[in-house]
């Protein structure tokens, strides 16, 4: 979508609501040093902030949109009592929102220094807020590099977008919060000193029953604080879905007027919540479709008449929150999607050979594709990655896509992602000997495999359900693994492309878990996004559904033998994540748990290349190297640490190593590239 700055009507319309706007923020500064001000007075200030934040970003304003997002803070913590209105803070507030109007006429990124000036004056006046957070909860107190629960490493913590901005949260609510961890820990001591008790009378049977149910009732106890306290933590940054749709009518209103449509919006559901970060995510993806339902969708009003439609088309965002999912329809009234057009376009960029055909099926799947578009750069349409903007999106939360097309009739397409960027709710599945998580809201459908009717065709393997024919593949085959036991169920997963089925061992069932990034070391395998620890040093690997689809469709029989790699690691979840990283990226993968179980397969088999921890039980991954050199073995061997100093590192070089890879600081995908170049493969 072209930048609306560079069109002089819309800028002018911009430049006088700024004006306005601004007008009346310098009045509330104004008001604000005068006296005690009224809540409904507040209410407006905030609002007036995020108007403009939102309507600056929508022009592609960023400097002013950063000033507004401030002037919305600071009267938004005035508001709620966090701020104490002084005349000191009204001056800073006042020259602020001086400084907007002119900030229009100037570079749309950097705006003008007063504007910088203006914004750093204000930000003085949150510092001792945050002083006293920091004071309070130092960073030391919340985790370390040497987290027990990153796999040494493997894992990342968050995405790094998660803390590329600040997230405005309650200072009330958030000092209850700590409050009710300081209180969980207390009862965490307890549980610790009832495990004693239970310990202590394991031989007098009376004692031992009578401390057990005591421990039972503990736990269980603890167990609803700790779910308390979680839906206290995610409900600490939710916000309503209306922080990013208030400027939704006047985007379409500027839109409808520069294309000569008349269109009718309606706004449905923008009072639910979600985390801040999913809603920011979601911003930029729902003004694209809104966009493209405007330019692309409905068509002229004399057009819509002479197809016997009313002049004035509907466009309309309809959103709905239930069970920890938020799911947004925005769809249209319009002439639907032109397959003859996406196919005439596919040709003429090469994705399609001239005179080839492809079934709707294919095209759909190129609507999301990057820098495809069916028309020709406009201020508008820009440059074709508007959908593919709104996969992205969804994907990086993973959720679920969706797009209907009826011709003459309209589109729609359906987004559901979760509410909480944190916590995802999977389906378990066990396929190549692995536990892996599919995000539940893209779950259609799970079938007992010998009930589903399967289908072999030429291009591929086919199953039928609820009516209609649905490609179907092996899990594992679409991971890039071998698979060895029954298959017993199929789970049907939806992707912007249609419905997919897919043939595992068995499923285990739904889980609420947190996810985790995977590290460096294991990154740049686009159908895996992370991974999430279930206790007991379990590891489950998700998956991305819509990219699963696509490489489900792509699957071939590979011409030749895979590369044989033997993993070894004394950490089970280690070896989950990064056997099934390998395995992706196309490797035959064997897993070892210690020193003694790796020498005894390598005696056996023989494989292309070796990956191990440094730091295992019995002797260290220089000794094994040593010993590995030792039976003759000249295979490349990779070493994987977390923790080795430098001194180990040459330690495993001298020993027979090849490579050496630290798991906090390598680049992406680097394990699968470094084996590829060791191996001349």
């Amino acid at each position: 979508m072209a930048a609306f700055n560079e069109d002089l009507e819309l800028q002018r319309l911009f430049a006088g609501e700024i004006e306005e706007r601004s007008a009346r923020l310098v009045a509330g500064a104004a008001r604000l040093g005068g006296g005690e001000p009224e809540d409904d007075f507040l209410a407006d200030m905030v609002r007036e902030g995020h108007t403009i934040k939102g309507t600056a970003r929508m022009m592609g304003y960023s400097a002013v949109s950063d000033a507004g997002k401030l002037l919305e803070d600071v009267w938004r913590s005035v508001r709620e009592g966090e701020l104490q209105p002084d005349r000191d803070l009204a001056g800073s507030l006042e020259r602020l929102a001086r400084e907007l109007q002119g900030a229009v006429a100037a570079d749309p990124a950097t705006g003008t220094p007063g504007l910088a000036t203006g914004m750093r004056d204000l930000r003085r006046s949150l510092a001792m807020d945050r002083l006293a957070i920091e004071e309070l909860v130092p960073e030391e107190a919340v985790g370390s590099r040497g987290d027990y629960g990153d796999l040494g490493g493997l894992l990342g913590s968050l995405d790094s977008w998660a803390f590329g901005e600040n997230t405005r949260v309650n200072a009330a609510s958030l000092f209850r919060l700590i409050n009710e961890i300081c209180s969980l820990r207390v009862d965490a001591e307890a549980v610790v000193a009832a495990v004693g008790e239970v310990t202590r009378s394991l031989d007098d049977p009376s004692a031992r029953d009578e401390s057990l149910l005591r421990l039972g009732s503990m736990v269980e106890a603890t167990e609803k604080a700790v779910i308390d306290l979680q839906t206290r933590a995610v409900e600490l940054a939710a916000a309503p879905l209306s922080e990013i749709t208030s400027t939704f009518r006047q985007l379409v209103r500027y839109v409808s007027r520069k294309a000569g449509k008349e269109i009718r919006f309606e706004l449905v559901g923008d009072q639910n919540t979600a985390d801040r970060q999913v809603l920011e995510r979601l911003s930029d993806a729902l003004r694209h479709l809104l966009v493209n339902s405007v330019e692309h969708g409905v068509e002229l009003p004399d057009d819509r008449v002479a197809a016997g439609k009313p002049r004035t088309a509907t466009v309309a965002l309809r959103a709905e929150a239930t069970d920890h999912r938020l799911s947004i329809v925005v769809e249209d009234d319009g002439r639907g999607v032109d397959w003859d057009a996406v196919r005439r376009a596919a040709v003429e960029s090469g994705l399609l050979p001239e005179g080839g055909s492809a079934d709707t099926e294919s095209l759909r799947s190129l609507l999301f594709a990057p820098s495809f578009s069916t028309s020709r750069p406009s201020d508008l349409a820009g440059d074709g990655q508007g959908l593919a903007v709104v996969a992205e999106a969804v994907e990086a939360l993973h959720g679920s896509l969706t797009l209907e097309t009826e011709p003459g009739q309209g589109t729609r397409v359906s987004i559901t992602v979760p509410t909480s960027r944190a916590l995802q709710d999977v389906v378990l599945i066990v396929a190549a000997g692995q536990t892996w998580g599919i995000p539940e809201l893209a779950v259609l459908d799970r079938i007992a495999l010998d009930t589903v009717d399967v289908l072999e065709t030429p291009q591929r393997t086919e199953m039928s359900w609820r009516g209609a024919t649905v490609p179907v593949t092996s899990f594992a085959e679409a991971v890039g693994l071998r698979e060895t036991a029954e298959l017993t169920k199929v789970l049907v997963v939806s992707s912007p492309v249609g419905p997919v089925g897919f043939m595992v061992v068995d499923e285990i069932g739904r889980r609420q878990v947190a996810a985790r990034g995977l590290g460096p070391v294991l990154d740049g395998v686009r159908h895996l996004t992370g991974a999430a620890l279930l206790g007991g040093g379990d590891v489950v690997v998700l998956v991305d559904p819509s990219r699963l689809a696509e490489r489900a469709r792509a699957v071939t029989k590979p011409i030749g033998p895979r590369l044989r790699v033997l993993v070894i690691d004394d950490s089970r979840g280690a070896r989950q994540v990064v056997g099934g990283a390998l395995g992706s990226a196309g490797f035959e993968v064997d897993l070892a748990g210690s020193p003694t179980e790796a020498l005894s397969v390598l005696a056996e088999q023989e494989f292309d290349a070796i990956v191990m921890d440094y730091v295992l039980p019995t002797m260290d991954g220089a000794t094994l190297a040593g010993r590995v050199r030792d039976l003759g073995i000249d295979a490349p061997i990779v070493m994987l640490s977390g923790a080795a100093t430098a001194e180990d590192q040459s330690r495993a070089l001298e020993a027979g190593a090849n490579a050496y890879l630290d798991k906090d600081d390598v680049r992406k995908g680097a394990l699968a590239e470094l084996i590829h170049d060791l191996t001349d493969a």
